[in-house]
């Protein structure tokens, strides 16, 4: 009896739902990447304001920002699994808003804008200084449900756009050479990867973040990721570079691989890590903060110098004193850079405090800034040399 009541309504859904927005895959064009630069309208702020509400044709031509869209040419896919090996097209388009760019895609192509296998947003560094675009830019890539949230986020140095038309001689397209080289922050710390996910609890946070920045080279025809670039209050406020990066993984928890160096009579001595371990402490001494971190290295030596015995016990300690103390001090300045040039907090600092101390944050919380910025700050570096290598 109870499957003669089911049965009717099994056959109905079968037999009522469908895709009803359904367009063939050939008909589409899977954005990968998506470029952001300031239109040559962006600086006109006061003029937009005196636009009323109630205005007609208030969707006029406004060349706010320019956006750049790029996606892998179907056409040219010989087979199944080589849609990725295809050289990119892009799609450039003047807007006043990202729904309004889209549009204007639509307008350009003869197929479907689909912006759900996205890989890719590099925002300008010319973009990132006008906070109220970056704003409406952000609220976008939050309400859009289309777009794919783990598509990595970068800074270019320049315009966007430059970006998506460079031809890197190991991949067809700057898509998924950036991407394989933001995948080296597996097993390099210098290189920092974000998405767009974390980008958007970062900035939901405090309008915060750091983002990996981009560099090209015309003369070398190069481009490389170099360093981070600080966001703080949706404005661009300046760059970290690629050893500052490595510091802050380090002291933040976030650190994978990498290496550090010292010179000893003139002689670079590489130290891998391939081993890691950060705590933190946090206090209240005399009406300040005491943050307390420690860091636990394990790694081996990379190079060294010819004749120059390490199986030695002396020396070994010798080296890793080195290395503590030169670790430790490259840290503590990097904090001071970020809590009192920036006044940023990359190091997870508050966030320890919220979680493991919340009687002392809700005591500081009206003060977190002033408290921040004249806490006393203490790292403590260990580092053991585990392996010095394949030697004679």
């Amino acid at each position: 009896m109870k499957f003669k009541k089911v049965l009717p309504i099994v056959v109905s859904c079968i037999l009522l739902s469908g895709c009803w927005d359904k367009v063939e895959i050939d008909r589409r064009s899977f954005i990968s990447t998506i470029a952001i630069d300031p239109g040559v309208d962006i600086g006109k702020e006061e003029e937009l304001k005196s636009i009323s509400p109630e205005e007609p044709f208030a969707e006029r031509q406004i060349k706010k920002i320019n956006v750049t869209f790029g996606f892998p040419n179907m056409s040219m896919a010989g087979g199944e699994g080589q849609a990725g090996n295809t050289e990119e097209q892009h799609i450039m388009t003047e807007a006043y808003s990202m729904e309004d760019a889209a549009s204007e895609a639509m307008a350009k192509s003869s197929r479907n804008i689909y912006m759900g296998h996205s890989k890719l947003l590099i925002l300008s560094s010319d973009l990132l200084g006008y906070k109220d675009t970056v704003k409406e830019i952000v609220d976008y890539l939050q309400r859009n449900p289309d777009i794919d949230r783990t598509m990595q986020v970068v800074v270019s140095e320049g315009k966007a756009e430059d970006y998506t038309k460079f031809k890197p001689e190991t991949e067809n397209s700057t898509q998924q050479y950036i991407s394989g080289l933001m995948e080296n922050s597996k097993r390099n710390s210098r290189i920092l990867n974000i998405t767009l996910n974390e980008f958007l609890i970062l900035l939901s946070e405090n309008g915060n973040a750091l983002i990996p920045r981009i560099n090209l080279d015309k003369e070398k025809d190069e481009l490389i990721l170099t360093g981070a670039a600080i966001i703080k209050d949706y404005e661009l406020k300046g760059y970290f570079t690629p050893l500052e990066v490595l510091d802050i993984q380090l002291l933040s928890g976030k650190f994978n691989i990498g290496k550090k160096v010292v010179y000893i009579e003139g002689h670079p001595v590489d130290y891998i890590i391939d081993g890691y371990e950060r705590k933190m402490r946090v206090e209240e001494a005399e009406d300040k903060l005491a943050i307390n971190i420690d860091i636990n290295l394990e790694g081996q030596l990379s190079a060294y110098y010819k004749d120059k015995k390490v199986l030695d016990k002396d020396e070994l300690q010798k080296l890793q004193s080195l290395f503590n103390n030169s670790i430790s001090e490259e840290c503590e300045k990097v904090i001071d850079i970020a809590r009192r040039e920036f006044e940023i907090d990359p190091f997870r600092i508050r966030e320890h405090i919220q979680k493991f101390r919340p009687v002392l944050w809700n005591r500081i919380e009206k003060d977190w800034d002033k408290k921040y910025k004249n806490a006393l700050v203490n790292v403590r570096v260990r580092t053991e040399i585990r392996r010095i290598g394949a030697v004679q």
